[in-house]
């Protein structure tokens, strides 16, 4: 499946416990690609309820239950494997009143996956069955995420209902729920009632701020108005005061004036530090060897994560490491770059002619790690084994492509993404490439620069057809004509980092 990435795949035998591991690692991975909440929910509910089925309904139960998740320019897609009985629910009656959809269908929820995904796709072999289900790739912007506070429920219903279009709301009874939920989880903006029951408003300004790391911007809510509350509450810090009962002008109006001026001191703050990381995770293109040359151009957007190349050569064998850190926002440049620190750490004690011996390494160590684990990257490796011979290896990586003066092809060498599993081991690919013919590995973010899935079609079609128009030129000539397709596609700076890396052998 050479035109989808693999982000993550799984095998466990078949049982409900087994089913909510796959559920908790699958709910990991959509967390962090930032990807809509709705789609996580109605991805998590249809694998629930797919999978459930296959542990408690068939004659002939299956094995194992497998999944796979999997990205196309248009789509999500979710592959449920089994090994018992087929049942292909592409053939039942889809109703219109979900209500009673336990009573139409035996209790298998059929309606409900039915319903939750934009397309579902059934097939059986002698080997196994498999159903897969796609749900579009919308344009997506993150909205922030904003906790709210309050003993009142009918306050709280009233905040969401002002808040829910323009905002991702959580909403909590007391201060006690609130700290709890904040242990596990981050906010951009907290509003909380000052008098509530358990912990009162400023009791969880003040455990909050006992954390070196807590920097979210507050707002207070009350019917107060006697200076020692307002005395207690500027000592705390609060960004704004509101009292009660509010409008939704007001508050949207205090909401958008104090995330503001956050993300103004913020970014001041963070600009200088994260120019000097962009500045080190800049590639190194220096492969030092005799039988290949390379050529590589980066676009950053100045934000986010990152993309970074590393490599490594020994008696004219080399190692080559590309990565690429998901994340899209200020911290998410911190995390690259302890991540190349640390890779780079690693090089210099593997195989280099065993790169899958290195992604899994990488991998089975940063699922242990607490600081890897807080983000994903994806990565693809390679050893150049001798004079015309690339061992390739892949964690989650876009496929590289194979360009030749006769056509160009997807190299078909996939793997799930690094930290998810205790112990992943990789796949190896070998490919012997001929005088005149090149090899392009790039970040996602050459093809997904585009807002719409028509954009990003055009963008990957273009440089398609420019890196196989571009074969024979010199190769840094090539190079620069096809990111000046990217630039004109993409807008400067894009919406994400890219980067593209050309090999070739030397004559």
């Amino acid at each position: 499946m050479t035109n989808s990435i693999l982000l993550f795949e799984d095998t466990q035998a078949v049982s409900l416990d087994s089913v909510r591991v796959l559920r908790q690692s699958l709910s990991k991975i959509l967390d962090s690609l930032d990807t809509q909440q709705t789609f996580k929910h109605q991805c998590l509910l249809c694998f629930s309820e797919w999978s459930t089925n296959l542990v408690l309904h068939p004659k002939q139960p299956s094995d194992v239950i497998a999944i796979a998740l999997r990205k196309t320019t248009q789509h999500w897609q979710l592959d449920v494997y089994d090994t018992g009985e087929p049942w292909d629910p592409t053939t039942q009656h889809t109703n219109e009143n979900l209500s009673n959809f336990s009573l139409k269908c035996g209790g298998r929820g059929i309606d409900i996956i039915q319903d939750q995904t934009d397309e579902m796709i059934y097939s059986s072999s002698d080997k196994n069955n498999m159903l897969t289900m796609k749900w579009e790739r919308a344009a997506f912007q993150k909205k922030h995420h904003i906790l709210i506070v309050e003993d009142d429920a009918i306050f709280r219903m009233l905040y969401q209902a002002y808040l829910e279009k323009e905002f991702t709301i959580t909403t909590k009874n007391n201060g006690e729920e609130a700290l709890e939920f904040l242990n596990h989880e981050t906010v951009d903006l907290i509003i909380s009632d000052i008098q509530m029951p358990k912990m009162s408003g400023l009791e969880l300004r003040a455990q909050l701020e006992k954390k070196d790391t807590f920097v979210t911007p507050f707002i207070f809510l009350s019917r107060l108005q006697d200076a020692h509350t307002l005395q207690n509450a500027n000592q705390l810090g609060i960004d704004d005061y509101l009292e009660k009962s509010i409008q939704k002008e007001q508050l949207l109006h205090s909401i958008n004036r104090v995330l503001a001026r956050f993300e103004q001191v913020y970014k001041s703050l963070s600009q200088r530090v994260n120019q000097k990381i962009t500045h080190s995770l800049l590639p190194n293109t220096e492969l030092d060897s005799t039988h290949w040359s390379i050529a590589t151009q980066q676009r950053n957007t100045g934000h986010g994560g990152g993309d970074f190349l590393l490599s490594r050569t020994e008696d004219d064998i080399s190692l080559l490491l590309l990565a690429d850190v998901m994340g899209h926002d200020e911290s998410a440049k911190f995390f690259a770059y302890a991540y190349a620190g640390y890779v780079r750490g690693l090089m210099q004690n593997a195989d280099i002619t065993q790169p899958a011996q290195l992604l899994s390494q990488l991998s089975n160590n940063a699922f242990k790690d607490h600081l890897l684990s807080q983000t994903m990257l994806t990565s693809c490796c390679l050893s150049f084994i001798s004079n015309d011979t690339i061992k390739i290896s892949s964690a989650g990586h876009p496929a590289p492509l194979h360009i030749s003066p006769s056509g160009l092809s997807s190299i078909d060498i996939q793997g799930t993404l690094p930290g998810l599993l205790p112990i992943t081991e990789y796949q190896e690919q070998t490919l012997t490439l001929k005088q005149g013919e090149r090899l392009a590995l790039f970040t996602d973010g050459l093809f997904e620069s585009g807002n719409t899935v028509s954009e990003r079609e055009t963008l990957e079609r273009t440089i398609k057809t420019t890196l196989l128009a571009t074969v024979e030129k010199p190769i840094e000539e090539a190079l620069e004509q096809v990111m000046q397709c990217f630039d004109k596609l993409a807008g400067t700076p894009p919406n994400d980092d890219a980067l593209l890396l050309l090999i070739e052998r030397n004559n």
